[in-house]
């Protein structure tokens, strides 16, 4: 059994904790946006401004005559004009509306002659007050009929009653419209608690969203000022949920972050903060953390709680979270303290996902220098400062050349010439690429013309990459027949490389469009064979024609038995499918002995030639010619000839 003491310091506890229950579920006031605060006032203010008017024509109603119903207008207008002021002046323009619409609601009761019924009025009005979800220009309103009711219904009960009980026992009567003002401002109470609750609240998840997340991060900053506590922030994003949103529809994408959300909260202690910012995007405030370890622990925790299988709609799927992590500092304000999660966040994405990272300095420079790169690929198109390149393909049966791959390159102001793995991945992270893939395809297609009418005895194709960006993109067929036709090029003479990561993006949608390239008359190669994650079966059943052997491959022939074992498993591969083979990468004259005798058909490289500026390809075609320039004679020595 208790104690008396501990019964009594629990009876004196009790007060305090439903003075704190209450004081939580209140609402917390100010929570409109800007925009819908601007709406609002409009719509309150108008209705002053009719009071003003109104108040006007009900006293002449009620024979006050017109100087007493002009003086009750009066001031009912000086309100008017006040709340109609500088709208930035927020606070202060509602409370005069607030204020002001009371006013007329005393000004009819006085012109009235203190009608019972017309103090309805109060209640109406201190009830329409709430849509401004703040509590300043509530409490006016409430203040106002308390010193209406209590301090002038006691000094000149008639001013305000028309009955002689009221007049007699005027505090009773006090008391009785308290109630009733306070009756009805509880329903409007409660709906702008629930307001609250859904601009605070993520719909699909019921976490609090990024602007409820945004302010408990600043109360927690705040409280971290005054007594100084370690408090961190953890951002986390979901790695692998489109393909889920993709693949099983977006009632199942719904249904997993609800799941997410669950897990979620099991990791953190119920005094934590975990929020849904958006997407798959989830935030996580920890306070009153003693070591960092506190917060890697939860990370963690985060981690392998994401990692466990989902079942969703039927099917078993999973996902992983990438987890950045910031820590408080002395002169940390929200943004930077959400900033700072959020780029420890991304740094976990650019270095291989499903894990946690804390918030490092030098993290923040590698985003700003990426933000100023997308910034300048951007500024890049818009002055053409791009170029193209060609690197020669040469044929291994004739030793003449075969082809011309285009290759971008980036003419940077101030850092020369950059190659594409310096941006390419960030010209598709920002969509760059599709003007950049449609500039490239439409100059290589003009060259081209140019050189086979230059050298029409030296026929040649010409290659051009293309993303998976593009390749997706619904006018990627008509782009191609625009510029086919546009320099007179023939179909034929238009190789497009494509990598593996096509396939694996969405095979159908994949296949239905290089099916259309393909009636076009193009060829179609996959380039970087064996370096990606495709299935097989997906490439037997796509109208690709060439197979581009990737440099790595390439490399293995000389190094070894088992090396070499790869480059002849893929170049048999392609024999098996009828496709033709391209080794990319070749330096060495024993690697071109070694993939003609695998009977690889053609081969490109610094043995041959590297990447040419445009204005060097004639002179290169000139100096060969249409003879044979390159033989691959493997004798006794083994000695290897070659001509140039």
């Amino acid at each position: 059994m208790a104690t008396s003491a501990q019964i009594q310091a629990s009876s004196r506890g009790t007060p305090g904790r439903w003075l704190r229950w209450v004081l939580a579920w209140l609402p917390r006031g100010r929570s409109l946006s800007e925009d819908v605060w601007r709406v609002r006032h409009r719509t309150l203010l108008w209705l002053l401004r009719a009071h003003v008017l109104g108040v006007l024509l009900f006293g002449l109603i009620v024979g006050r005559g017109l100087a007493e119903s002009l003086e009750g207008a009066g001031i009912v207008a000086v309100f008017a004009v006040l709340a109609s002021t500088d709208p930035h002046r927020r606070r202060f323009v509602s409370g005069m509306t607030a204020v002001g619409l009371v006013t007329s609601s005393a000004v009819l009761v006085g012109l009235s002659g203190g009608v019972i019924e017309m103090h309805f009025h109060f209640f109406v009005m201190v009830g329409i007050l709430t849509l401004y979800q703040d509590w300043l220009p509530f409490l006016c309103a409430i203040g106002f009929v308390v010193l209406h009711h209590g301090v002038l219904g006691t000094l000149d009960p008639t001013a305000v009653y028309d009955h002689s009980d009221a007049i007699n026992n005027p505090f009773k009567w006090a008391l009785i419209h308290g109630g009733f003002v306070l009756a009805a401002s509880a329903a409007s109470v409660v709906a702008w608690r629930l307001n609250e609750e859904q601009a605070f609240r993520d719909a699909l998840t019921r976490l609090p969203n990024r602007a409820l997340f945004q302010d408990r991060v600043e109360h927690a900053l705040a409280r971290a000022g005054r007594h100084p506590v370690a408090l961190a922030v953890l951002f986390v994003d979901l790695d692998g949920f489109k393909g889920v949103n993709d693949s099983l529809g977006h009632g199942a994408g719904d249904e997993l972050l609800r799941v997410v959300a669950e897990r979620l909260r099991a990791c953190v202690r119920p005094a934590d903060t975990v929020a849904r910012l958006g997407g798959d995007e989830f935030a996580i405030l920890l306070e009153d953390i003693t070591a960092q370890e506190d917060a890697t622990r939860v990370a963690q925790r985060i981690i392998d709680a994401v990692a466990v299988p989902f079942h969703i709609g039927g099917h078993d799927t999973t996902v992983t979270a990438s987890v950045g992590v910031a820590f408080n500092r002395s002169d940390d304000t929200v943004d930077e303290l959400l900033r700072n999660a959020d780029v420890a966040m991304y740094a976990v994405k650019d270095s291989g996902r499903a894990r946690y990272k804390l918030f490092a300095v030098e993290m923040h420079s590698a985003v700003v220098s990426r933000v100023e790169l997308e910034h300048q690929i951007r500024v890049a198109c818009d002055l053409e400062q791009f170029a193209v390149l060609y690197q020669p393909i040469i044929s291994l049966e004739t030793g003449r050349l075969a082809g011309l791959e285009a290759l971008v390159r980036w003419q940077h102001p101030t850092r020369g010439l950059l190659a594409p793995a310096d941006f390419i991945d960030v010209a598709v992270k920002t969509g760059a690429i599709v003007p950049i893939g449609r500039w490239v395809l439409d100059t290589a297609c003009q060259r081209a013309r140019q050189w086979h009418d230059r050298h029409p005895s030296v026929p040649f194709t010409i290659s051009v990459n293309l993303s998976p960006v593009q390749v997706f993109q619904t006018d990627m067929v008509e782009t191609v027949r625009g510029a086919l036709d546009r320099w007179g090029l023939a179909p034929d003479g238009l190789v497009l490389e494509l990598t593996e990561e096509v396939m694996i993006k969405d095979a159908d949608t994949a296949a239905r469009r290089l099916e259309e390239l393909k009636e076009l008359g193009v060829q179609l190669a996959i380039d970087d064979f064996g370096t990606g994650y495709s299935s097989l079966n997906y490439l037997r059943h796509l109208p690709v024609g060439i197979l581009k052997i990737d440099k790595s491959f390439v490399d293995g022939l000389t190094a070894g038995p088992t090396e070499s074992a790869f480059g002849k498993l893929i170049i048999d591969f392609a024999h098996t499918l009828g496709l033709r083979t391209v080794a990319e990468g070749v330096e060495q004259l024993e690697q071109a002995v070694a993939l003609r005798r695998l009977g690889c058909h053609l081969a490109q490289g610094y043995l041959f030639a590297k990447p040419l500026a445009a204005t060097d390809v004639d002179a290169f075609i000139d100096a060969t010619g249409p003879e044979q320039i390159w033989t691959f004679a493997e004798s006794p020595d083994p000695a290897i000839h070659h001509r140039l």
